[in-house]
């Protein structure tokens, strides 16, 4: 998870559940209250759906279900995420997180651990790029191409399935 190339960049921070995440600045599109989504039926669990965000539709990806924390399912109190990831030669992809609670647009001081898996479960370590710490509060900076890589291959799983 070391990764030095972070220590330059601005990321935005918010909370999922009890835990502080962080994404590039540089992949945040918009911020915005929950509003109205269209729930696809059958789907995965942390897909909420999607919302039509300025004429785009657009996934809703509940993070907090991927890092093990109990969501309510009640979302009007959260935060959109919409990010949009560039694709090297081709239209950036557009997805959006919720959030819990959004925090701050800062450099984050990359820490290293003694362990190579910062204490992190191994079912999220793969989604966790690096881990910064601000005062006494650890970070995890995520790994949004991975992410995403995770997604794909759990809905192809999960087409296979049906």
């Amino acid at each position: 998870m070391k990764d030095n190339n972070l220590s330059n960049e601005l990321f935005f921070s918010f909370r999922l559940g009890t835990g502080m995440f962080a994404v590039p600045v540089a992949y945040v599109k918009e911020v915005f209250n929950f509003t109205a989504r269209t729930v696809v039926p059958n789907s995965l669990d942390y897909l909420k759906g999607v919302m039509n965000i300025r004429g785009s539709v657009v996934s809703i990806i509940d993070l907090r279900k991927l890092f093990g924390f109990n969501p309510s399912d009640d979302l009007s109190e959260t935060t959109v995420i919409d990010l949009e990831l560039p694709k090297e030669g081709e239209k950036p992809f557009e997805i959006s997180i919720i959030a819990d609670e959004v925090d701050i647009v800062t450099k984050l001081p990359i820490i290293q651990a003694d362990s190579a898996n910062y204490g992190i479960p191994e079912e999220q370590r793969y989604f966790v790029r690096a881990v910064a710490r601000q005062g006494e509060q650890f970070i995890l900076i995520l790994d949004l191409d991975k992410i995403v890589e995770f997604i794909k291959s759990d809905v192809e799983k999960a087409k296979k399935i049906s």
